[in-house]
This record gives structure tokens, C-alpha cells and sequence, in this order.
């Protein structure tokens, strides 16, 4: 899945330090779901104040979370 993130400086790099992300689903989905970001790209906005990080996503799969 290809998603983007916009955000500032620091907020951009602390998504690209972790090595996982976790996303809180809806109260009836799973409430929990791990990524790993890959094929990451970095631009700024016209206006220079935004970085927008544009990544595919990845479903870590709990087996492998656990080894």
C-alpha cells in the first residue's frame, strides 16, 4: 500500500527512524496493525514549510514480529 505523511522536519525524520510503525484500526477492525516502510521518498512543498514522505508499506506479520 502506497501512503503519504506530511508533516515538519522532525516529524518526518521520527517516522523515518522507526523501524515499525503501528496503526490504530477502527473499534471493530484489528485494533493494532504493524508496517515496515520501504521505497521511500522525501520532497518538500512548494511553500518550503512541509516535508511530505511518500512510502510503500508493508504488513508485519505478527510470527515475524515475535522472533
Amino acid at each position: 500500500m502506497r501512503v503519504c505523511f506530511y508533516g515538519t522536519d522532525e516529524e518526518i525524520t521520527r517516522i523515518c527512524e522507526r523501524p515499525v510503525l503501528a496503526v490504530i484500526g477502527p473499534r471493530h477492525a484489528q485494533p493494532v496493525v504493524a508496517f515496515t516502510l520501504a521505497g521511500v521518498s522525501i520532497t518538500t512543498d512548494p511553500y518550503g514549510s512541509l516535508f511530505r514522505l511518500a512510502a510503500d508499506l508493508t504488513e508485519v506479520h505478527r510470527e515475524e514480529v515475535t522472533e
